[in-house]
This record gives C-alpha cells, sequence and structure tokens, in this order.
C-alpha cells in the first residue's frame, strides 16, 4: 500500500502534467491538503474511510482561524483529491460521495472593486509628475493599461512574451488556467503606450530573434516578476478610495466596463478565460449611475 506522502506526490504531478494546473494553483492544494493531513495525523482519521461527520470535525476544528470562504475552498481541493483517489482505486465510492456532498458553507460574494476610466487616468497622470525614469514610467502606464483594456490575470500578465503580442491587431495571445490558450484585445492608446515602451528598450520593430523575450523587464533588462508586477500595479493604485486595490481589481474593472457598454456576460466569460459562467456572472452588478439613468428611461415616473 502506498504512503500518502507517496500519493500526495503523485496527485500534484497529475495536477500539473494531465490537468496543466499553473504552479501557483498546485501550491495553494498543496497547502489545503497540508491542513487535512496535520487534521487527520493528529485525530488518527483514516483518509481512505473518510465520513461527513470527520468532514464536520475538521471544519469545526478550523472554524476559529479561518473563514467560511477560505474553508470552501479547502473542501473543493478536497473534492479534486478524493476524486483522484478513487479515480485510483484508493476509496470506494460511499468515501468520495461523502466529500463530493458534503454542503460547502455559505458567504456573500463581494461585489470587486470597479474604477472608472476618470480613476485610470488619474493613475497615469500621477505616474507622469513622479520622479521614475523616464522609461519606467511608460512601463508602468502600458502595464496598468493593458490590464485595464484586456482584462489579463496576474499570472498571464506575467508570463507575456514578445511574440504573444499582435500590435496589428490590437490583440494578445494569452495562455490561461489550465493551459487554455485565448485571444484578448487592448485599446489604440494602451498600443501606442507598449510601442513606447518597446521603442525605448530597443525592442521595436519586433525581431524574430527576441519573440521569446519577456514583455516586461526592469531597467537592467531582468524579466519582471509576478511580485514586481504586483507592487507597480499595487503602489501605483494604492490612495484610491478602494476595497482592494491589486491587478485584481484592474481585471473587474475591464469587465464591469465591457457590461455597462451592453456586452453580452458569455463573451465576457470568453475574454476573462472563465471555464464556468457562475465565475462571471458576479460582474452582473451595473454602475448605480448606468442603473439610474436605465430606470429614468423606463420608467413612467422617470426623468423626462
Amino acid at each position: 500500500m502506498k504512503k500518502f506522502d507517496t500519493i500526495k506526490k503523485e496527485f500534484f504531478e497529475f495536477l500539473e502534467y494531465d490537468k496543466g494546473y499553473s504552479v501557483r494553483t498546485i501550491e495553494n492544494y498543496e497547502r489545503d491538503i497540508k491542513k487535512f493531513e496535520v487534521y487527520s495525523r493528529e485525530f488518527s482519521i483514516d483518509y481512505k474511510k473518510l465520513s461527513k461527520e470527520n468532514i464536520f470535525d475538521f471544519h469545526s476544528d478550523l472554524s476559529s482561524s479561518i473563514g467560511p470562504r477560505s474553508f470552501s475552498r479547502i473542501l473543493s481541493s478536497l473534492r479534486t483529491f478524493y476524486k483522484y483517489l478513487f479515480s485510483q482505486n484508493i476509496v470506494n465510492d460511499l468515501v468520495l460521495n461523502s466529500v463530493q456532498t458534503y454542503p460547502s458553507p455559505k458567504f456573500k460574494k463581494s461585489i470587486p472593486s470597479f474604477l472608472s476610466q476618470e480613476k485610470i487616468y488619474e493613475v497615469l497622470d500621477k505616474i507622469d509628475l513622479s520622479d521614475k525614469h523616464e522609461l519606467i514610467k511608460v512601463r508602468d502606464k502600458a502595464i496598468i493599461m493593458l490590464f485595464f483594456t484586456s482584462g489579463l490575470r496576474l499570472e498571464e500578465m506575467t508570463s507575456l512574451v514578445l511574440g504573444d503580442i499582435d500590435l496589428d491587431n490590437n490583440s494578445i495571445k494569452v495562455l490561461g488556467k489550465g493551459g487554455k490558450e485565448r485571444y484578448s484585445n487592448f485599446d489604440k492608446f494602451t498600443k501606442e503606450l507598449i510601442i513606447k515602451y518597446l521603442a525605448k528598450i530597443k525592442k521595436y520593430p519586433l525581431l524574430k530573434s527576441n519573440i521569446n523575450n519577456n514583455l516586461f523587464v526592469d531597467k537592467d533588462n531582468k524579466s519582471l516578476s509576478r511580485n514586481n508586477i504586483q507592487y507597480i500595479v499595487m503602489n501605483n493604485l494604492k490612495g484610491l478610495s478602494l476595497s482592494s486595490y491589486g491587478p485584481h481589481t484592474l481585471r473587474h474593472s475591464f469587465a464591469t466596463h465591457l457590461l455597462n457598454k451592453g456586452v453580452g456576460i458569455s463573451a465576457i466569460q470568453s475574454l476573462l478565460g472563465h471555464a464556468k459562467l457562475s465565475s462571471t456572472q458576479i460582474y452582473t452588478h451595473v454602475s448605480l449611475e448606468k442603473l439610474q439613468n436605465t430606470i429614468n428611461k423606463a420608467h413612467p415616473r422617470g426623468k423626462k
């Protein structure tokens, strides 16, 4: 019989090579499964005979340190893990059913922070007025506008290479979650920023010899890491009245702007690279101004 550590290792390899999950996603699974492993060993739970009562106790044990949203994610990781165990004939269908049918805790989904176009231009103006090197100013503006006009995830932005950019068609090839490829677009202003930035680092016009170079680099021509890009965005958005101000805020804003312009939810789902429509439906909130305008036009007592 295989040891639990061996099974875990094989499961994470399955996520990487068979499912095509990113390193960051697999790290989240590792943390979640580790919490379950620690609990199982502490209370002598046989993971191959897991019951709903065991999961309830596990949930109760964690409830003082994590909220319902976090436990929902852990439960999702466990469901994927136990599907794998079942496929390997390590657990039976009764155990799998216990995990799959255990109810997820309810929590209120928060409405994402949203940046208006005016606020984005305020951010760009703030960068222009800073004492940063001109190259850094152009690069930071290009990063922020590419997030804002294409809706990329942080991991996707980090992995972009020059060959992914099609400046003739204002489009970008994106390798999303699970290794799924999609295309997104950016506007004329963002294109101009990208060209200006690439010209400053002497990579425009694009050459075949550098198409595999990372798009965004530092002043020493070294590729920007995930943390570098996150810091650039957060540092430039801080000071705004937002509940959060990282790259995901720009992605949320991209989706909300599209929705407010009448783009269908399915099209937005495709542009964001969401596997499930339910992930996109959080954006069905609209600005109060747009909602009020709609009411004024449609309601018999609305303003004329």
